[in-house]
């Protein structure tokens, strides 16, 4: 007759179960590595019987891909802690390597004292692959991004340069800029509200329609129509639960008359800075594109004197000075007023040296477009 209540007994009974059937592979070994009971998942993962690696060290799984200090961690951690979590490439009885994501336990009796250890691991192999996958095509992604931003434009009356410098592997900032004509340039800046994927997905799917919209639109009012258009739509087509909306702002130049017309839509502004160290903020718009069914577009236009820059930048760049916005705005822009002497190329240099603390990473994307009109 068994000395167990009918209680622990069936804890027992229903433990018995649990590591019989166990999804995750589970032995114990004793304090020399020995080990002593192997589950089924155990056997399905690694190849090998219960009645091959009882008796055997898990050494019969190692692949020698990790150093001995590997091991040495671990062994350190469980002494110190009684426990350890982790991830081994590891080699199943067919040779096959595999990737194993692991936790080990120290087991201890009453008094406290160490007794055995208790291994629970899982084949994370297609986790692992997939992984691997989904960093390469994000890689090609960011590379297929940054190949249609515009490429520097430079002339006897014009210099724009941008910056793109996303806080992932993709961003929602983009820039471009077209000549319309032998006299007048189109530039844009927007950023997608988001990070990651989507925003991107969006961000490529407005730049498409840029080209032609700012070559035949023209007008700063015309294009921010057009584009909401073209959001609302977008979403409104594919049955989408949720929209996205865009800050941006766009700045028409005409070098032969020496003039500019922009507008801002929800934008952070852009700074104008006259050859006389005159400085204009360019903050005349309406609300980001995509947030309202019909949006009423405001425009500014600012006549130029001497040789003048616009510096035109993302959110991203202005949070780096702080998390107060009107601060950060003046802050950036008596920066870029110090830095006027340069061309457009050495502008974005210093503002990225000097903004930047963070081992060249920013929190947020961050984009930047710098024109100088000669």
């Amino acid at each position: 007759m068994s000395d167990l209540s009918p209680s622990v007994e069936q804890q027992l009974q229903l433990a018995a179960k649990v590591f019989k059937y166990s999804l995750e592979a589970i032995f114990v070994t004793d304090l020399t590595g020995q080990i002593q009971i192997v589950n089924q998942s155990f056997e399905r993962i690694t190849g090998y019987s219960a009645r091959e690696a009882v008796g055997q060290n898990p050494r019969i799984l190692k692949s020698g891909k990790h150093p001995i200090e590997y091991y040495q961690g671990i062994w350190g951690s469980l002494a110190k802690n009684g426990q350890w979590q982790g991830e081994f490439i590891n080699k199943r009885k067919s040779g096959e390597l595999y990737y194993q994501r692991t936790t080990i336990a120290t087991i201890k009796d009453k008094d406290d004292q160490p007794i055995s250890y208790c291994a629970i691991f899982s084949d994370v192999t297609k986790v692992k692959e997939a992984e691997r996958k989904l960093i390469s095509d994000l890689k090609l992604a960011r590379q297929l991004q940054k190949s249609v931003l515009s490429k520097p434009l430079k002339n006897q009356y014009i210099d724009i340069v941008g910056a793109y410098l996303p806080s992932a592997e993709l961003a929602g900032d983009m820039y471009a800029w077209y000549q319309i004509d032998d006299h007048k340039y189109g530039v844009i800046l927007f950023d997608i509200m988001g990070h990651g994927v989507a925003s991107s997905l969006v961000s490529m799917s407005i730049l498409s329609l840029l080209r032609g919209v700012i070559t035949s639109s023209r007008k700063p009012e015309k294009l921010f129509a057009e584009l909401n258009q073209h959001i609302r739509l977008l979403y409104q087509q594919n049955g989408m639960d949720q929209s996205y909306f865009f800050t941006a702002i766009y700045v028409l130049i005409d070098v032969k008359e020496r003039v500019i017309e922009y507008s801002s839509a929800g934008h952070p502004p852009g700074f104008l800075i006259m050859e006389d160290g005159e400085v204009q903020d360019l903050d005349v718009g309406c609300p980001p594109i995509g947030l309202l069914p019909e949006l009423i577009i405001e425009t500014g236009r600012i006549s130029l004197k001497g040789r003048t820059q616009l510096f035109l930048y993302t959110d991203g760049l202005m949070d780096s000075f702080g998390k107060e916005t009107s601060r950060n705005i003046d802050n950036l822009k008596k920066l870029v007023v110090g830095l006027r002497g340069l061309d457009s190329t050495q502008l974005l240099e210093r503002v990225l040296l000097q903004t930047n603390s963070n081992d060249g990473h920013f929190d947020d994307d961050v984009t930047m477009v710098a024109i100088t009109i000669n």
